[in-house]
């Protein structure tokens, strides 16, 4: 097991059923974690650990609504009995309901913090208690270039992706030198999030950052990899951009 990054670690992913998160279940696997899937998409995320045991590894999946309390410690409750521990906590479940602060409703801004931001704090909540008495562990945070930059029509996305920062510093905080938490900020990433957007709106949000394309879910995952491996072992309270250059791009106005 010496050749792997993550021997024998325990990870807990959400929002694996696909996307960020399916892409950082199958890498962390392949690097020897035992890896719990988490979703609402049953049929998938069992996929993703049908996968994971066909190529040697080893999985188990949980269906969990992170935007629920209850979801979440039933999450934690069962990685930890079944495997023992909690080594790797990845909060990566993500989705938004657009609208600006006039346009989105009410109940659509609670969902979309729910979701993004709560959810977090909820993981956190229950699994720190576990990594605290054993020792160690690493909480990782997927946020969004949503955090640093505005997008119109996106008022709680950002509000929670921009939670998400904030909340970082305050567990990376309260809870080292034991506990190490950092936040990975991607930008455009090729994933269902995308269904329904056709290839010429795609290549436009492409066209925005330096490398010209859009990223894919394993792009993101080998970022996941560094932060929740040794590789990474004196950042805590950090925030990586996987963006292709695209706040390193500022706009040439016509004709200059």
């Amino acid at each position: 097991m010496d050749k792997f990054m993550l021997p024998n670690k325990v990870a807990v992913i959400t929002g694996a059923a696909s996307g960020i998160g399916r892409a950082t279940a199958q890498l962390f696997a392949r690097e020897g974690a035992r890896v719990v899937v988490s979703d609402i998409t049953d049929e998938a995320g069992q996929a993703v650990v049908a996968g994971i045991r066909a190529d040697g590894g080893e999985a188990l999946y949980v269906h969990a609504d992170v935007g629920h309390m209850p979801d979440c410690e039933q999450l934690i409750q069962t990685a930890q009995a079944h495997y023992g521990r909690i080594d790797i906590l990845h909060s990566n479940t993500g989705t938004h309901r657009r609208g600006t602060a006039v346009e989105i409703t009410e109940a659509d801004w609670d969902w979309s913090l729910n979701i993004c931001l709560k959810s977090a704090w909820m993981l956190a909540h229950h699994a720190l208690p576990g990594m605290l008495a054993q020792g160690g562990g690493v909480i990782l945070l997927t946020g969004s270039v949503h955090a640093l930059w505005g997008y119109a029509g996106y008022a709680a996305y950002e509000a929670a992706k921009g939670g998400l920062l904030a909340l970082t510093h305050s567990l990376a905080v309260d809870f080292a030198p034991t506990i190490r938490v950092n936040t990975i900020l991607p930008g455009a990433v090729v994933s269902g999030q995308w269904t329904g957007v056709g290839a010429a709106e795609m290549h436009k949000v492409a066209d925005c950052c330096a490398l010209k394309r859009n990223a894919q879910p394993e792009e993101i995952a080998q970022v996941a990899l560094f932060l929740a491996s040794p590789m990474s072992s004196f950042m805590t309270g950090a925030s990586v951009v996987v963006d292709g250059g695209l706040r390193a791009s500022a706009p040439t106005p016509r004709g200059l």
